[in-house]
């Protein structure tokens, strides 16, 4: 029996954050493209579903390149973002702007370098005094020393993830909710992606795979340089009012989730492939550092504990563009621990590249580096 066949004008692989926000303003630009987007939506295991949500180009960053350029031009279009997301899907995203906290303990003998950055950066940021200290936080421990707060912002993935997939489901995208197990091609394109519910046909292919990019290049002869970084993390259930900021630091992060989530602590960097366990005593080291500053989390409820796999390039830049082996394909990977940040960014930036409205791509992400 002939397998069946899905036509359309974009097919993006990879059923997260970065793939359904190209296909919410593939669609909002353009509501004639006949959109699907393929693969395990519901994976517990990729970026989107395990992202602590920190919107932090100051905290993240250590110098005003092009990716830091990208990143601060992602959160400042972040308010809008959501406001559209939300208005289009009905649901609601936690999203807050109320900023990030650097306690100097945290960062040991980087602080006059940060602080000099975010100078530079032209941030908006205030080292509080003792006696802001005492006010705006008065749960942090007093061994933080020094604090700085920065103007930056926190979402709740997987609130957006939600909503993202029920927005563009509204707007007429197709979701495919199958895994890619190959392609078929010909003369320099893609003619079709291969799953187990039959061939999805499409005029143009974004790769959007994440931590399984480097899997689904091979499918088209192409080695792909991603490779999955491991995070385990944890969800802790705390009053709201122990603290009202992101919390950055060298050694750990404590993010606010808003709407009575709790607050997430997080989280390692493994370089250890696909190894999806979650060890008890990495969760317990976690929860030490971070009552290190908040001392209520030590004897917090442990509501949840998860591993999540960033994609991450040779040289940690994200590729985004236009394949210079395949007519028909695009990119859209690689953003290591920035995805969630660079989302509404990478959305405009894609559509554009798509629609062959953006011929200078930014070199720094080009797949063209990589021969892709």
């Amino acid at each position: 029996m002939k397998p069946a066949t899905y036509n359309y004008d974009v097919v993006i692989i990879g059923a997260g954050i970065v793939g359904f926000s190209i296909a919410f303003r593939l669609k909002q630009t353009d509501p004639d493209l006949k959109i699907a987007v393929v693969g395990n939506s519901r994976n517990p295991l990729m970026a989107s579903r395990a992202a602590a949500g920190m919107l932090s180009p100051y905290c993240e960053c250590e110098q005003d390149d092009r990716f830091f350029f990208f990143c601060r031009e992602s959160l400042q279009k972040y308010p809008k973002f959501i406001e559209e997301l939300e208005s289009v899907s009905g649901l609601n995203v936690h999203f807050s702007m109320a900023g990030a906290i650097m306690p100097q303990s945290s960062v040991e003998n980087e602080w006059e370098n940060r602080l000099r950055f975010f100078k530079d950066a032209q941030a908006t940021y205030e080292v509080w005094s003792r006696r802001q200290i005492h006010e705006k936080l008065p749960y942090i421990s007093r061994e933080c020393g020094d604090v700085v707060w920065i103007k930056e912002g926190v979402v709740n993935s997987r609130q957006l993830h939600d909503a993202l997939m029920s927005a563009a489901s509204l707007l007429g995208v197709e979701i495919i909710d199958h895994e890619v197990t190959g392609f078929l091609r010909a003369n320099g394109s893609i003619d079709d992606a291969l799953t187990d519910i039959g061939l999805v046909s499409g005029k143009k292919f974004v790769l959007a795979g994440g931590g399984w990019s480097k899997h689904l290049g091979l499918g088209i002869g192409i080695a792909i340089p991603i490779k999955p970084i491991k995070g385990q993390m944890c969800r802790l259930q705390v009053e709201e009012d122990r603290l009202g900021y992101t919390v950055h630091g060298f050694l750990t992060y404590i993010v606010p989730w808003g709407d009575e989530y709790g607050f997430v602590v997080g989280s390692t960097m493994e370089d250890c492939g696909f190894d999806s366990k979650v060890y008890d005593s990495t969760i317990d080291n976690l929860i030490d550092n971070a009552s290190a500053i908040l001392p209520c989390l030590h004897d917090a409820p442990l509501v949840e504990k998860w591993t999540g796999f960033r994609p991450t390039t040779e040289d940690e830049m994200p590729i985004m563009g236009a394949s210079v082996r395949y007519e028909n394909l695009y990119y859209s990977t690689g953003h290591h621990r920035n995805g969630i940040l660079q989302t509404p960014n990478q959305a405009d930036y894609m559509t554009k590249i798509i629609q062959g409205k953006l011929k200078n791509e930014i070199q720094e992400f080009s797949p063209t580096r990589y021969g892709l």
